[in-house]
Formats: C-alpha cells, sequence, structure tokens
C-alpha cells in the first residue's frame, strides 16, 4: 500500500520502463556523461537499479552493478572507463531521474580515475564520482546546491563538492540535466590532504550524538565532547586547547554559511566533520553537502543560543553553544560573520554566479522539460532560479543588520 501511494501521490517518483525512451537529442551545449550498463542490472525484479522490487525499492538498497562511463565535450572524448554503479541520495533515490554514483575499481579496470575532472580544482584523481539529480531541487532550478557551492568556493575554510553540469545518456537514451560532483568519502580527503583513507574518521549525525559514516566515533568522544563537558570554554585556557583539536576557522565558517542561507534540512541532518585519527596535527574540519533546501525563509534567523529558537534535536549548536561562551570565540565569530555577508554574499556577486550556473543550461533546459514533464516548465523554471537571487538580495539586508546589531551590542558590553 506504501508503495502504491507513492506511485500515485508523486508522479516524478517512478516512470516505467517504455515511457522513458523518449527521443530527445541534445544541443552540445554541455559536456556528456554516457552510462553503459546492462539493461538486466537496471530493469530486473531481483537487483535492477530502477525497479520497485518484489519487497523494499531496488533503488533504496546498496547494489553495485559493473558499467562504463565516458565523459565528452564538442565531440571529444575527456575519459572513459569501466566502473561500478550504484544508485545515490537519500529521499530522491525515489526520482523518476535518479542519482548515479560510480566506484573506480581494480575489478572493473582501474582503481581510480586520473583526469582533472572540475575546472575550478587542480585535483586529477579520482575514485569516486557522483551524477547528481539536484536532489531536492530536481526540477525545480538544477543549479541550487551547486550555486551555493560557487558562492563558497575559495572564500570558506571548509570541504564541499565541486561540480561540473553536464547532460547524461543512459544506455544511449537521453536521461537529462545532471551535475557531475565529488564524493565524499575517505578517498575524498585522501585525494585532497594526502591522508590515508584508512586512518579517516568521518562523522555525521548530530554534534551531541555522532555516527561514524567512515572509520569511529572515539577521537571526537574522548578529545571533543568529553572536554568540553568537563571543561568551561568560557576560560581563555580552556579554549586554547580545544582549538588544538578543532579547526576554529572551518567550524565558524560552516556554522556562518549554513545559517545565512537558512539551511532548515540542517543541523540535524546532512552534516559532516572529519579528521585524521594518526596525525597529532590534524583538526576536525567541517563539510558541508546537500543545500537544496536552503535559500528559503528570509526572516528566520537560529544560531544556536546566540540568537533564534531552538527548532530541532538538542544535539543541534552543541559546540557552538559552548565555544559561543568564550569571549575570543564570540568576537572572532560575529567580524568573520560580518565579513562574509559583505563578501561572500555580495548581491552582485551571487547574482552573477547564480546567472552563470543558469545560463550554462539555458539552451539544454527545454529538453529536460520534455524528458520529464512534470519538472518546472521553462517560465517557471526562471523565475525560481530568480527567486533564488531575490532572497539573497532581502537575506543580505536581514542578515548584516542582525550581525552588526550583535557586534555593537558585543563590543558595549566589553568596553
Amino acid at each position: 500500500m506504501k508503495k502504491l501511494l507513492l506511485l500515485l501521490i508523486i508522479p516524478l517518483f517512478f516512470s516505467c520502463k517504455k515511457d522513458l525512451n523518449i527521443s530527445i537529442q541534445d544541443t552540445g551545449t554541455l559536456p556528456k556523461l554516457e552510462i553503459t550498463i546492462d539493461e538486466y542490472y537496471l530493469w530486473s525484479p531481483d537487483s535492477g537499479l530502477y525497479v520497485v522490487g518484489e519487497h523494499l525499492p531496488n533503488w533504496n538498497q546498496n547494489f553495485e552493478h559493473p558499467g562504463k562511463i565516458k565523459y565528452s565535450e564538442n565531440n571529444y572524448t575527456l575519459f572513459e572507463e569501466e566502473v561500478g554503479i550504484r544508485i545515490k541520495g537519500n529521499r530522491t533515490r525515489g526520482w523518476a531521474m535518479k542519482s548515479f554514483g560510480f566506484y573506480f575499481r581494480n575489478e572493473y579496470g582501474t582503481s581510480e580515475l586520473q583526469y582533472p575532472v572540475f575546472t575550478e580544482s587542480s585535483l586529477n584523481v579520482y575514485k569516486r564520482l557522483v551524477a547528481r539529480n539536484s536532489g531536492n531541487d530536481f526540477g525545480i532550478t538544477q543549479i541550487h546546491d551547486i550555486s551555493v557551492a560557487s558562492i563558497v568556493r575559495g572564500h570558506v575554510n571548509f570541504e564541499f563538492q565541486e561540480y561540473n553540469q553536464c547532460v547524461v545518456y543512459l544506455n544511449d537514451v537521453y536521461w537529462g540535466i545532471y551535475n557531475l560532483r565529488e564524493m565524499i568519502t575517505p578517498h575524498h580527503f585522501e585525494n585532497h590532504f594526502g591522508f590515508p583513507k584508512e586512518n579517516i574518521d568521518l562523522l555525521e549525525g548530530s554534534e551531541l550524538y555522532p555516527i561514524a559514516d567512515d572509520g569511529n566515533i572515539n577521537n571526537y568522544m574522548d578529545n571533543v565532547l568529553n572536554y568540553i563537558n568537563n571543561n568551561d570554554l568560557s576560560l581563555q585556557d580552556n579554549y586554547n586547547h580545544i582549538k588544538n583539536i578543532i579547526d576554529i576557522e572551518s567550524y565558524v565558517d560552516y556554522i556562518i554559511v549554513n545559517t545565512y542561507i537558512n539551511n532548515v534540512d540542517w543541523p540535524h541532518h546532512n552534516i559532516k566533520w572529519w579528521k585524521d585519527r594518526t596525525t597529532e596535527e590534524s583538526k576536525w574540519r567541517w563539510v558541508m553537502y546537500d543545500t537544496d533546501s536552503s535559500f528559503t525563509g528570509v526572516e528566520s534567523v537560529w544560531i544556536g543560543d546566540l540568537i533564534g529558537e531552538r527548532y530541532n534535536d538538542e544535539g543541534s549548536f552543541y559546540i557552538f553553544n559552548k565555544l559561543i561562551k568564550n569571549q575570543e570565540f564570540k568576537e572572532f565569530f560575529l567580524n568573520r560573520y560580518l565579513y562574509i555577508i559583505e563578501n561572500v554574499f555580495n548581491k552582485d556577486r551571487v547574482e552573477t554566479l547564480i546567472l552563470n550556473n543558469k545560463n550554462r543550461i539555458d539552451d539544454e533546459y527545454d529538453n529536460f522539460h520534455i524528458k520529464w514533464p512534470g519538472t518546472n516548465n521553462k517560465f517557471q523554471w526562471e523565475q525560481a532560479v530568480y527567486d533564488l537571487i531575490k532572497f539573497n538580495n532581502q537575506r543580505y539586508d536581514v542578515m548584516k543588520n542582525i550581525i552588526e546589531t550583535l557586534k555593537n551590542d558585543f563590543e558595549n558590553e566589553n568596553n
């Protein structure tokens, strides 16, 4: 019954195979990612990635099947590799246009892709990639999450996923506009920072009740939570100690960006942080991802105990609420917040970056809508994109006024 309701209530969740073979020729304005996989691995009842299955939907399970990807631009092949293919995402696994994860393993051909996939990154080795359907933004703007990434790129001290916009073909059938992304796994930190992947602790969940995505929670529980639970961080010596364990700049930037964009699917969800457990110099750093549920609610503000009302579980802002008791931290946080508002979220800058992402897919959008007719039409799509710009224009003024007031109050209290 639950399965039937999903199909009836949300048509975009699932389409029959015969409805997906619409003949569409892309415009040639975007890079092309061609996915080739045995039809059995897509449509078989027992393990087909696109099949509801007998019990749970197959797309909700971690089936991995062999296939091939080919990435090209202007009819020139940039790379072509045998890979393992999975369906990726959380709730968005249910969309008919699903996200695909690509796993480079020796058993398929090579353990890593050696190619500079992303134009804005200096990295040229990848072990995992994701062709993302834009998540909760599927069929709305197709650029929401990547626009946040483009806004913070080069200006913040936390990790995020680089991206390219592209069209995907699945077994020679046009599948729509995707965002090719980095995948956040221990391989990501190994490639970017040189730490062995087996030494990485990658945590998620709430700050108070973390779970290990990879590695274990022991280092964090013993050295972070245990310390802040038993030591007053308003005392400078204690704060200095925690600064040697937590990358304060990373944490501050992470809190600022997520609260500014009003990421409502956070901090009780979509939060990750990591470190190399074997290196003393390694500190806990934060990772931003999945910001589709943001840029909404211009007047809504919650920055832990600093301002606003709690609306998530008790683990939300747990570390922040301890740190904010320290005067050095509070001063740094407010000054940094004001800097990020004025420089990172500058109105003209944000508008330019969002429109750049829009313009790259403008010529292709009609094809995407034809493929998936339940999505925004061209007019609705353009309006949704401009709503992102409108939000930032209004949010800039709201948040600047709030942070300037908090900063002035802090300075008056300490003069």
